[in-house]
């Protein structure tokens, strides 16, 4: 397997070394390989999420100063909006991501299954009506446990921006009578 980040090869020699000291237990060894491509995808997931928000918060800082002079009411919600695809779509690339290590192990018939499958799993609803085979099955647990922190930083991401714009809108409520005092 080829891991090009230094954190996922490093994850994989750790379990590499652990799996070998491991006396002829197959199950131990199919378990701790299944672990670490799990760690693998919640690595890249996660370097993708964050990367993707600090973008998205560039971009609104980039924007600030012209929010804090004219944003108004359709503006913010045009804002929110775009923020709210935008983090919708960076999850549903994440469970793709899952959804295409499943199909290319085989572990669903088809991608639409492995899509849906992860997508539940994810989102930790887990229907149930589809199940990974019995030496796979920690996977979902794991990107249930991943989707759930991930969608956390992403309400708190969108919490913050929506602070940010109460604050802007506070304070030019609170400079107009002043204004309209000195004038």
């Amino acid at each position: 397997m080829n891991v090009s980040f230094p954190a996922g090869r490093l994850i994989l020699a750790e379990l590499t070394v652990l799996a070998s000291t491991v006396s002829g237990n197959a199950g131990t060894v199919e378990m701790l390989t299944e672990i670490s491509l799990a760690a693998l995808i919640v690595s890249v997931c996660l370097l993708l999420h964050v990367a993707a928000l600090l973008l998205m918060a560039e971009w609104l800082l980039q924007r600030r100063h012209y929010l804090e002079r004219k944003g108004d009411r359709i503006a913010f919600g045009i804002l929110m909006i775009l923020l709210f695809s935008g983090i919708m779509l960076l999850h549903t690339v994440e469970t793709a991501l899952w959804a295409v290590f499943y199909y290319t192990r085989a572990l669903f018939a088809d991608f639409e299954t492995s899509l849906y499958f992860s997508l539940t799993s994810y989102t930790t609803i887990g229907y149930g009506d589809v199940l990974l085979p019995q030496k796979w099955r920690l996977l979902g647990a794991i990107e249930g446990v991943s989707g759930v922190l991930l969608c956390g930083i992403s309400t708190a991401f969108i919490f913050a921006v929506m602070s940010a714009m109460f604050q802007i809108r506070w304070q030019r409520q609170s400079a107009l009578p002043q204004r309209l005092a000195a004038d």
